[in-house]
């Protein structure tokens, strides 16, 4: 059994509490100084006897918040692409371990620290001289909570103090969409380019633009008119990620005759270049959406292209993940039913669909009322 005992420090007349313990046939003492008062330190004593004596009691940990998160990130590494590594680590170096809380030792933070960082990351500013946007300020602490909950599991400290703080929250973003006469002013500018099937598929299909760029033709079934969405290529075009975005963005979406007419055309033009091409031709992606010689598509390289094509027809500035919301937002309109639009998207819940829309929803009250009174219009006799 552990005990220990109260002091009075002579040189500053205050408290101080040392609690010995057995430990390995030898003894071990802990100090604690700075109480105001005799209570103060009784009370914190009689709080660590009871954890040390029920086996409760944690050796705080000496670790910094940086060095525990570098921990963590090295134990899921076989869990996270590449570049989700990448990112955690640019975050842990240009916003955690230059902050407040990046080298305090576990044993040392406080939820009173997670709050101070929040307000320190609302006043950092980007290379670009803006400040960090709300999304970015919510990644980067979930990314610190999930780091303190491994540090708990692996008992490193007692409890996670960002659990007890507010998660930021992100302002929402009013979705900009094209109407149907701007969709077709696009289509119409950019059928010449070369990768106009991109544009065309996330609109007549909602995919994603990594799922767009990261399509297989093996994916294409071209007799049962659909395409399965299994991978993604990722942002910087180095790589294709298995799975997509959740369990539920893996899907099967029909298309139509025409997606297909389009689909086969690409095909065509594809099979010409690898002729053409011969050896140079990279074809082991086998890639949809490709350079002329194969290689995936930078993402940057269609919003360049998209950015330069609306200032030319001066229609609503949106940006390529616009194009996935016109899609959902066209089909919502000619009423297709929205666990038809939440599958195609591939939202992990219809909850989801309806949230992102709901601006959509009374639109489409109103139609379906009209269209419930003309059908029981009849005259009462």
């Amino acid at each position: 059994m552990a005990s220990g005992s109260i002091k009075k420090d002579k040189n500053t007349g205050k408290y101080y509490y040392v609690l010995d313990i057995g430990k390995d046939g030898g003894r071990k003492q802990k100090k604690k100084r700075g109480f105001a008062t005799k209570k103060d330190a009784e009370i914190a004593l009689a709080k660590l006897l009871t954890e040390v004596n029920d086996g409760t009691y944690l050796e705080p940990s000496k670790n910094t918040l940086v060095q525990l998160m570098e921990k963590w990130i090295e134990s899921k590494k076989g869990n996270m692409t590449r570049l989700t590594v990448d990112s955690y680590k640019s975050y842990i170096v240009n916003h955690i371990a230059p902050s407040n809380i990046g080298s305090k030792q576990l044993a040392k933070l406080s939820s009173d620290d997670i709050e101070e960082f929040i307000k320190y990351l609302r006043t950092k500013k980007t290379d670009k001289g803006k400040n960090l946007s709300d999304s970015t300020i919510q990644r980067i602490f979930n990314i610190v909570v999930t780091a303190l909950n491994y540090a708990k599991k692996m008992k490193y400290v007692k409890e996670n103090v960002a659990l007890n703080v507010d998660r930021p929250q992100i302002s929402k973003r009013k979705l900009q969409v094209w109407d149907v006469e701007e969709v077709n002013k696009f289509l119409e500018h950019i059928k010449k380019y070369r990768h106009f099937l991109a544009f065309y598929l996330a609109i007549h299909t909602g995919m994603r633009q990594g799922e767009i760029l990261g399509l297989p033709w093996s994916n294409i079934d071209f007799d049962n008119k659909t395409i399965r969405v299994t991978q993604t290529l990722e942002h910087d075009a180095k790589g294709i990620t298995e799975g997509a975005k959740t369990n539920s963005s893996v899907r099967s979406i029909s298309i139509s005759d025409e997606v297909i007419a389009q689909l086969k055309k690409q095909y065509h033009m594809i099979e010409e270049e690898k002729e053409n091409a011969g050896e140079l031709y990279q074809d082991n992606d086998d890639l949809v959406i490709c350079t002329n010689i194969g290689k995936p598509v930078f993402a940057d390289t269609l919003t360049k292209f998209m950015r330069k094509s609306i200032r030319e027809l001066n229609v609503t500035p949106i940006r390529f993940h616009d194009l996935r919301h016109t899609s959902a937002s066209l089909m919502l309109k000619i009423g297709v039913h929205p666990k038809i639009v939440s599958e195609r998207l591939g939202h992990s819940s219809v909850t989801i669909t309806l949230d992102t829309y709901s601006h959509l929803l009374p639109n489409m009250q109103e139609e379906a009322a009209k269209r419930l009174s003309n059908l029981l219009n009849k005259p009462l006799q």
